[in-house]
């Protein structure tokens, strides 16, 4: 995997953050991937690093939403400009350690972490004050 998990909070924002609040549910995938998808084209993040960073975003909420929170308990998303790169920030309830597991193909899930270790310019976490934790990753504004 190309990039390394990182235990501390990532870039610092260079502009207010945009965040939405979600309740732990299936519908909550979507509505953060439209939430994303509206963010990045109105910050002019070109088309293709648009779709990469909706991945990002859909894989960190997947995630927070099977593995980070019970239903109906509270996952929020926080987009922002940072001087590394878009940020996506996902936090939930869950002190569990987030892993990225070896890309393999005899696995039907489990590659979401490792996924947005590919895609993003990197990606981290750690444990929140008040409980639980943020997930972040960096995404690029273009594709190469």
């Amino acid at each position: 995997m190309a990039k390394a998990q990182v235990h501390s909070p990532p870039p610092p924002a260079t502009a207010d953050p945009s965040t939405l609040l979600l309740t732990s549910a299936p519908q909550a995938i979507k509505a953060a991937r439209d939430f994303a998808r509206g963010w990045l084209e109105a910050e002019g993040v070109e088309r293709a690093a648009v779709e990469v960073g909706l991945l990002v975003v859909t894989e960190l909420v997947t995630n927070a939403y099977k593995h980070g929170s019970a239903p109906g308990e509270a996952i929020s998303v926080r987009l922002y400009l940072s001087a590394g790169g878009p940020v996506a920030e996902v936090r939930d309830g869950s002190d569990a350690e987030p892993r990225a597991l070896p890309l393999t193909l005899d696995r039907f899930s489990g590659r979401g972490l490792a996924i947005v270790s590919e895609l993003a310019a990197a990606w981290g976490f750690w444990r929140l004050a008040s409980g639980g934790k943020a997930v972040y990753a960096v995404m690029r504004q273009a594709t190469a």
